[in-house]
């Protein structure tokens, strides 16, 4: 379920989507129950990059795109 974090920065584009699909991913769990062992799973470069989205998701659509696919490539 989408909470208050996902509805503030709403945009009504493909950046919502993007957005709301990386925050549903087990790894964002998995980042605020375990915060050492996703970061060591998903390696420095992409533990990074997801850091900068937990911390600003305002990101360009080619970039959430990029970020979501790294995502599920990882887990796949």
């Amino acid at each position: 379920m989408l909470g208050p974090a996902d509805i503030a920065d709403w945009d009504a584009d493909e950046t919502d989507r993007l957005r709301a699909e990386i925050r549903l991913l087990p790894i964002m769990r998995r980042i605020s129950d375990e915060p050492h062992a996703a970061r060591e799973a998903l390696g420095p470069a992409l533990a990074a990059r997801l850091d900068g989205f937990r911390r600003d998701a305002r990101r360009p659509a080619h970039e959430l795109s990029r970020l979501l696919e790294d995502l599920r490539r990882i887990h796949a």
